[in-house]
């Protein structure tokens, strides 16, 4: 099998975001406003408690592909789920290429024990946003995803965003799958 066959992409477009601008402005502010106040350079954050709301509708899409995808699984555990997501903005000048897997096995206990599935959702994709690649010991790939993509992959792939030459910022929302009773 290739890589390939472990990625589910669904198209579950942005039309249940109440107002995208504003989520965006939102996420572009906390994302600078935690660098010049906290000083901290992360370019994954999680969302501000005032900002959770936002991505309520997207929680429950991302539950319900996951359900419809993995048919025999495991019941979320959402509140877990829902705490450890993040945001994730770039542009040309702050890029995070880094290969990483949220394999709770080899990120230690204080990361969720029971994540085996990793999603990531595209909600701004300026001009010149790098993809997504995924790689293991035999193959590499690397995938464009759209605005409103969300993809599905085991905990343990290698993946990293690619490189980004955009001026705008691109904006992704990480949820790694938490699952009850494992």
């Amino acid at each position: 099998m290739s890589l390939q066959d472990y990625i589910h992409t669904s198209h579950i477009g942005d039309d249940f975001i109440e107002d995208k601008e504003l989520l965006v402005s939102k996420l572009v502010a906390q994302h600078r406003w935690s660098g010049k106040v906290y000083g901290k350079t992360d370019y994954a954050f999680n969302v501000a408690q005032n900002n959770v709301r936002y991505f309520e509708p997207l929680w429950k899409k991302t539950f319900e592909e996951y359900e419809r995808i993995y048919p025999n699984h495991t019941e979320i555990d959402q509140p877990h789920t829902k705490k450890a997501s993040y945001c994730l903005i770039q542009n040309k000048e702050r890029n995070a290429y880094t290969w990483h897997n949220h394999d709770p096995n080899t990120r230690g206990q204080w990361y969720a024990p029971t994540v085996l599935v990793s999603s990531v959702y595209y909600i701004r994709l300026p001009e010149g946003s790098g993809g997504i690649k995924f790689r293991d010991d035999f193959e590499e790939i690397e995938l464009m995803p759209s605005e409103g993509d969300l993809y599905f992959f085991p905990s343990n792939m290698s993946h990293t965003p690619s490189l980004n030459t955009c001026t705008d910022y691109r904006v992704s929302f990480n949820i790694n799958i938490s699952l009850k009773n494992l």
